[in-house]
């Protein structure tokens, strides 16, 4: 069975790396946001968040490592004589 990605695969795949940016960015800027401006809003408030940002980058990091690996095995394969 091949692991070749038809270019509607790939498009799903990018669009969901760049969702998972966005979710990162928009949850970012409303912590940041809010322990400017809201005094009630403490760093307890903020962990689970700021956690699930961490978690977001890795799920992420994770995704770009496998298409490394991957890519490194096709550019390598094809370069044996």
């Amino acid at each position: 069975m091949t692991q070749d990605k038809t270019p509607k695969d790939l498009l799903i795949t990018q669009l969901s790396r760049k969702l998972y940016f966005s979710e990162m960015e928009e949850k970012l800027l409303h912590v940041t946001y809010n322990l400017a401006s809201d005094k009630l809003y403490t760093i307890d408030d903020a962990l689970p968040d700021l956690i699930r940002i961490i978690r977001l980058l890795d799920y992420e990091q994770e995704g770009i490592m496998e298409d490394i690996i991957r890519l490194e095995g096709l550019v390598f394969e094809h370069s044996e004589p």
